[in-house]
């Protein structure tokens, strides 16, 4: 898809899930990205909801797995059907997508089981929303922090314990202030 963003247009690979959650053409749209630099290239990744983008940055890390490949295992199966596969390691499953063999499909479990899980009780235990916070507050601070060359992971690992421990924050610029503090 080609996402116009101030006059300019940005080629924006996503998956089918993602897809099929954009608006009608020509109508205002918000993705959350993921850039990959190369030598001859630069190209960019669109997804729908944050979960999608954790999942796929995780697939990513995982040898044998770009991103082409991982935009392709993210609209080869339900997010929550790929997650709950990876966690109980059902290997049959992951090779019916498409793409992914006997081979990648075990390296999938062997690497991600335990990220998958943790992964899936973090949101669990911020499905009643940050203590003293929201989620969208969080994840902002997080993608700002992030811009600032801190890892996505430890961003968040930053900006939640900079929530727990100052209990309400009023706005994101105090919230990147505290989790800044945290690392």
């Amino acid at each position: 898809m080609v996402v116009d963003v101030a006059g300019v247009g940005y080629a924006v690979s996503v998956s089918l899930q993602t897809s099929e959650q954009l608006p009608v053409p020509e109508a205002p749209v918000c993705l959350l990205t993921y850039l990959q630099v190369r030598e001859d290239r630069m190209e960019l990744y669109g997804f729908a909801t944050a979960p999608e983008r954790e999942l796929f940055e995780l697939l990513i890390q995982v040898p044998g797995i770009g991103p082409r490949l991982a935009q392709t295992i993210l609209s080869g199966t339900d997010l929550a059907e790929l997650q709950d596969a990876i966690c109980h390691g059902r290997v049959n499953e992951l090779t019916r997508i498409k793409g992914v063999g006997r081979k990648t499909a075990e390296r999938m479990v062997v690497d991600l089981q335990e990220k998958v899980q943790q992964t899936l009780q973090q949101h669990a235990a911020g499905a009643a929303g940050p203590p003293g916070g929201d989620v969208a507050m969080a994840d902002e601070a997080a993608l700002a922090l992030a811009a600032l060359g801190i890892g996505v992971a430890a961003a968040r690992q930053a900006v939640s314990k900079a929530m727990a421990r100052a209990g309400r924050v009023d706005s994101v610029q105090q919230l990147v202030k505290l989790a800044l503090k945290e690392r």
